[in-house]
């Protein structure tokens, strides 16, 4: 569990000691990590014995109203939420104590999903599952009027290896979708560049949605394809840039290549309306199910049409040099394409944004 993209650990000066009881109720037993607001203990309920995670605000923040309004929002989040593959709040208060804020949630052991992409690329009927536990989790969290706005390899965890276990964590920049509820940090950005969606900064609108997570989602699923993040960091400029193109899938799974193309979408209006829809697909190919939309996962004859209008643009560029590569664009006028529709059974007449470009060459504009 970390706070920032790097973990770090701090001077011991800076840390709560274990064995410290915190209200009457918890008792920490071992430093976990620390992070650019606050640290992470793994401890205990006195009473029952139960294990849990504690994350405590750093000292020089116990008074910072932004820093503190982070915490209460992800205690509100998680109190909200109730579902398995989110992990569960307990309780967010200030220690008379130690005199520091902290919040208590459940305790996941196991490895983060940035760990297990580390040691190379996963199966692709591995990450189907994983497609299916997240996107079920993150349609409870878009039920709620959340956004998670961080999605990332880092804030996902797999209890004892087990996709089919998988738990989003680290709530702390989610964002209300009710009208009124602004930007927790007034504004500024929030969430790991390499995982952020175009909108998040400023792009299309700079309007952040449910579709926002599903980009993110698409490139964590991506990344555990490949067994490496698609580079979409850089220098300001080009994290902006890259955004503004669809990134080189061509050498992903056949059968997990067009959900991408559809998730990966630059402009939000064209990815798919709701994580439902991700979940929906994931199900049939999970099943096994004949349906045209399994058929579009698991590459049967009778979705291969669907799955060739949306990946048509990939057989281009598979002879190129790697790179970011846009969409290309079918006849027809941008403005007369139509949504992807997973309740017409396929892909349909899904068609991406923009033609075919690579860096260096002139691109359209996002709005």
């Amino acid at each position: 569990m970390s706070f920032d993209d790097k973990t770090r650990f701090l001077p011991e000066a800076g840390r709560v000691a274990t064995g410290t009881q915190l209200s009457g109720i918890y008792e920490l037993d071992e430093h976990l990590a620390s992070g650019g607001m606050g640290e992470v203990y793994r401890g205990h309920n006195i009473q029952t014995g139960d294990l849990v995670a504690i994350k405590i605000v750093l000292p020089e923040f116990s008074r910072d109203q932004t820093i503190l309004s982070l915490f209460r929002k992800e205690a509100s989040v998680l109190n909200h939420l109730s579902h398995d593959a989110v992990v569960r709040y307990h309780v967010f208060t200030i220690d008379a104590g130690i005199g520091r804020p902290y919040l208590a949630m459940e305790f996941v052991n196991g490895e983060s999903l940035h760990d297990v992409i580390r040691r190379g690329p996963m199966p692709a009927d591995q990450v189907r599952k994983l497609c299916l536990r997240l996107a079920d989790g993150l349609s409870a969290v878009h039920a709620a009027n959340t956004f998670h706005r961080d999605l990332s390899p880092d804030n996902i965890i797999l209890p004892s290896g087990q996709v089919e276990r998988a738990k989003i964590i680290d709530f702390g920049i989610a964002r209300s979708a009710k009208i009124g509820d602004g930007t927790l940090i007034g504004g500024r950005f929030a969430g790991k560049y390499n995982y952020v969606s175009p909108e998040q900064l400023g792009l299309y609108g700079g309007e952040v949605s449910e579709q926002s997570d599903i980009y993110s989602l698409g490139l964590v699923l991506a990344a555990a394809l490949q067994g490496a993040p698609i580079d979409m960091a850089g220098s300001q400029s080009e994290v902006v840039d890259k955004r503004r193109m669809l990134p080189d899938l061509s050498g992903m799974d056949a059968a997990l290549r067009p959900l991408l193309v559809a998730m990966l979408q630059p402009d939000p209006k064209n990815r798919p309306a709701s994580m439902s829809e991700i979940v929906e697909i994931a199900r049939a190919g999970m099943s096994g199910s004949q349906t045209p939309s399994a058929a579009v996962w698991g590459g049967e004859a009778e979705g291969r049409q669907a799955h060739q209008t949306a990946v048509s643009h990939q057989h281009s560029i598979e002879s190129r040099p790697p790179g970011m590569t846009s969409p290309s664009t079918q006849s027809g006028s941008a403005g007369s394409h139509e949504p992807w529709n997973p309740a017409s059974g396929s892909l349909g007449n899904f068609v991406p944004h923009a033609p075919p470009a690579l860096h260096g060459q002139s691109r359209p504009v996002a709005g």
